[in-house]
């Protein structure tokens, strides 16, 4: 597997990059390299067979007018093309994977899963 290049949340306001093809079209993609990021960021890794798969769009449209929220909340995103099938995860900032799907998931549910964790409530007692 090649290496992974992040986009951080403010390159969403452009676009959502996607990678070019992988090795493999694998059941499950691993999981990039992310050690670079721990305790500075969440991630959200998507994979998709194609920026034209439906999944993606939805996601991609459920993520762009909220790009805000995405950096107010240390969130990198990662798109991965040339994946089976469409997944979406989140790593929270201790390198764990903090949501698993195998279908888009709304900007609601994604900042609520995120500002339930409690590192996020310290960051944002820590702002006031």
């Amino acid at each position: 597997m090649r290496p992974c290049p992040l986009l951080n949340a403010a390159g969403l306001a452009a676009a959502l990059v996607v990678l070019g093809p992988s090795d493999s079209r694998a059941e499950t993609l691993p999981l990039p390299d992310l050690q670079s990021h721990r305790w500075k960021h969440r991630v959200l890794v998507i994979d998709t067979p194609a920026t034209t798969a439906a999944d993606y769009q939805t996601q991609a449209s459920a993520l762009l007018p909220v790009w805000e929220g995405l950096i107010e909340r240390d969130l990198y995103i990662v798109t991965r093309g040339e994946a089976a099938a469409f997944r979406v995860r989140l790593i929270g900032k201790d390198g764990g994977v903090k949501f698993d799907a195998a279908a888009p998931v709304s900007a609601e549910a994604l900042f609520a899963l995120i500002d339930a964790m409690p590192m996020r409530r310290a960051e944002a007692e820590s702002k006031q």
